[in-house]
């Protein structure tokens, strides 16, 4: 009970912070930069914190399973393609590897799972995973963020970098539409929401690299 509680709590947060970056600009923030990266910051912490609580939650369900001796070969594919939207493609194989061994293998090997973390990949700058890569440069396109930064090269200065900042709000806001992600507290997000979520996120910390990276050229 207490595990669905901090799952719902986490789901709720998130979807809160989610909702109001898709919204005006509240007072109090000096411009829409400062707006931008703050709610970011936010909306992936608690985006982290349900993630390592649902992949807890389906590792405990299929361990369940394992000592029930309950594991079909439809269960077993289900388990993989939610741990797929989860975690990175390095530790993917590495369980599917460990699912023809033992029980207490597997078991060894659910319990040492992290979450990927899109967001931390798109920081490294470098040997991304090559899935959250292609999630991050998939959601960068249909966010439509490389019209921005050709608005932005067309002249550099603070108002413009609001007016896209703007934009990209707008933008996530139709793409959670356009993807069916909740923007109510009492929706649920399901694996694939909360992937999209992330690569959205992942998208938006580019956006800020590359409008850092074209100021830097074109001021």
């Amino acid at each position: 009970m207490k595990a669905y509680q901090a799952k719902y709590e986490h789901q709720v947060r998130l979807i809160s912070r989610l909702r109001e970056f898709a919204e005006k600009i509240p007072p109090g923030y000096i411009n829409q930069k400062e707006f931008f990266i703050t709610s970011l910051q936010n909306i992936f912490e608690h985006l982290m914190d349900l993630k390592r609580e649902m992949l807890a939650e389906a590792c405990g369900r299929f361990c369940a399973k394992l000592d029930q001796g309950a594991v079909t070969d439809e269960s077993l594919v289900e388990f993989k393609s939610l741990l797929d939207k989860f975690i990175s493609s390095g530790d993917f194989a590495a369980v599917a590897a460990s699912m023809i061994g033992g029980k207490q293998l597997i078991k060894t090997r659910l319990s040492a799972l992290r979450p990927l973390s899109i967001v931390e990949e798109e920081r490294k700058g470098r040997d991304r995973d090559k899935t959250a890569d292609r999630l991050v440069e998939d959601a960068y396109k249909r966010l439509k963020f490389e019209e921005l930064e050709k608005e932005l090269m067309q002249g550099v200065n603070d108002p413009v970098i609001d007016r896209i900042l703007t934009k990209a709000r707008e933008n996530v806001a139709d793409y959670c539409c356009l993807y069916r992600v909740p923007l109510r507290g009492d929706d649920t997000l399901t694996p694939f929401s909360l992937s999209r979520i992330d690569a959205v996120v992942g998208a938006c910390f580019r956006l800020i690299t590359r409008i850092r990276e074209i100021v830097e050229k074109y001021k």
